[in-house]
Order: structure tokens, then C-alpha cells, then sequence
């Protein structure tokens, strides 16, 4: 894991922040008061909305199923 001091993050921001994102290998800025991570983050998938009405046709046990782990585990 590369390890970088504050000043040089700060003059090549923009190019550490770029290598990051490319190969996916956070690194550390060492910082006088600790340290700070620069790591890749997803954004998570957005998932719709159920359409409206649509839990009230489940029966008693698919709504059951729905909020438990059912027979799986």
C-alpha cells in the first residue's frame, strides 16, 4: 500500500486521486494528526420501488417468505 505525505497528496491530488480509481489500490496520506485513507468506492445499484399495491396480493406465506430467510438457511 503506497503512502503518501500530506503535502505531495495535496500538489498531485488530481493524479493520486486518478491512480486510485485506476488500479483499484487505496493509498495512505499520513496526515500530523494520523492518517487518512484515498480508497475506490462503487455507488451501489439503484433499486426501484415496489409498485404500489403489489405486497397486497402476496399471500400470508410468500409475505412470510419475503421477510424472513424462509427455508433457506
Amino acid at each position: 500500500m503506497q503512502i503518501l505525505t500530506v503535502s505531495k497528496a495535496k500538489s498531485g491530488f488530481s493524479r493520486v486521486a486518478r491512480g486510485v480509481i485506476k488500479s483499484r489500490k487505496p493509498v495512505v496520506v499520513r496526515t500530523p494528526a494520523g492518517f487518512v485513507q484515498i480508497a475506490p468506492y462503487d455507488l451501489p445499484e439503484e433499486v426501484p420501488p415496489a409498485p404500489r399495491g403489489s405486497v397486497g396480493r402476496l399471500t400470508r406465506r410468500e409475505l412470510w417468505l419475503h421477510n424472513h430467510f424462509g427455508e433457506s438457511l
